[in-house]
């Protein structure tokens, strides 16, 4: 890293993406889907959510598909994520909390990343959403981290109408595919921002319906 890097930071290595379902049933499927691809190509799977509610649905869900699966630790850093995934194939299970991004990411030239990273759901908070993606800087060159978002989301709710879902669907959209672009990442951000400017505290709730009763101010 260069000196001007260094003391004015440079873009994120981290490939992130949107993936926008219609419904919160299509992306269960869709998260599904993609860590079952994952394990069958023999690479293991960061599985994270951002509230209790929903981690603890996909922990019964993969608990059901009998998928290798271990909790993860709180202070997790990229070092002990990469001890974890190590051996068996498996799904590392836990909040965006537990996380605890490296101060000082690897080098540019450092070993891909062996650890896709998927996150269930987006936060009401920018900030919380970009720990993750700092979190994965710390797995090595060329880390990718997936956010599955659908337009049942309290979110999105905010700030997109159902008449949207029906549009789409008159479109021709199916279940099983999401919209993926730039402009729906730069959306959603600005609806974070949004919902930033209401709220007077970042309370911890079990779901995200939860943490906008809580938090919300307006």
């Amino acid at each position: 890293m260069g000196l001007f890097s260094w003391l004015f930071g440079k873009p994120s290595r981290v490939a992130t993406h949107d993936l926008i379902w219609l419904t919160d049933a299509a992306r269960s499927r869709g998260v599904a889907g993609a860590v079952s691809a994952h394990l069958a190509s023999n690479r293991p799977v960061l599985a994270i959510a951002q509230f209790p509610a929903t981690r603890a649905a996909f922990e019964e869900y993969i608990s059901r598909t009998g998928w290798p699966h271990v909790a993860i630790p709180d202070n997790l850093t990229p070092a002990a994520a990469l001890a974890l995934a190590s051996g068996t194939p498996r799904v590392l299970l836990g909040l965006a909390r537990q996380l605890r991004p490296d101060e000082f990411p690897p080098l540019d030239n450092a070993p891909d990343s062996p650890l896709p990273v998927l996150v269930l759901e987006r936060h009401f908070l920018r900030e919380r959403d970009d720990c993750v993606n700092r979190f994965a800087e710390g797995l090595g060159s060329r880390a990718a981290v997936d956010f599955h978002v659908s337009f049942d989301d309290p979110l999105m709710r905010l700030f997109v109408g159902e008449w949207v879902k029906d549009t789409l669907r008159r479109l021709g959209m199916r279940e099983d595919e999401t919209i993926k672009s730039g402009m729906v990442t730069r959306r959603l951000a600005k609806a974070q921002g949004k919902v930033a400017a209401m709220i007077a505290t970042d309370h911890d709730a079990d779901s995200a319906a939860e943490w906008l009763e809580r938090n919300r101010t307006a």
